[in-house]
């Protein structure tokens, strides 16, 4: 007893405390579970009614609430390219959430849509790449 307050008195002890109290109050708040990531959706939809009718929608979201311009690009499977775009990229006014753009060709196979957006900062983002 007497070894312990005499180590007690001379202060290597009260440090050692100090730390060990330290290191239970860090480890207690670091051990809630993760947040899981929300999957979030394509802020832009493609349907295709038939074999010549193809539509891209834009419903809009908080994401892209800068968004200016979409560029939409259409590869059918003969070959053959189009481009169109809805909105304008150096408008000052953000495109309207539901826009849409009909497009018309032939459909018939594996059509690529690349879907480009424009946005206020100048910076421009992929928001859909597939295959319909």
């Amino acid at each position: 007893m007497t070894c312990l307050s005499l180590k007690y008195r001379n202060g290597t002890i009260a440090p050692f405390l100090l730390v060990l109290l330290a290191l239970v109050l860090m480890a207690g708040g670091c051990t809630q579970p993760s947040e899981q990531q929300q999957k979030v959706p394509a802020p832009v939809i493609v349907s295709q009614s038939d074999n010549s009718h193809m539509k891209i929608t834009y419903p809009g979201s908080t994401d892209t609430s800068t968004l200016l311009e979409l560029e939409v690009t259409v590869a059918d499977s003969g070959g053959k390219t189009q481009t169109q775009s809805i909105g304008d990229r150096h408008s000052t006014t953000p495109l309207r959430f539901g826009a849409t753009l009909p497009l018309t060709g032939t459909f018939s196979g594996n059509d690529h849509v690349l879907v480009t957006g424009y946005f206020m900062d100048s910076s421009k983002k992929i928001l859909l790449d597939t295959t319909v």
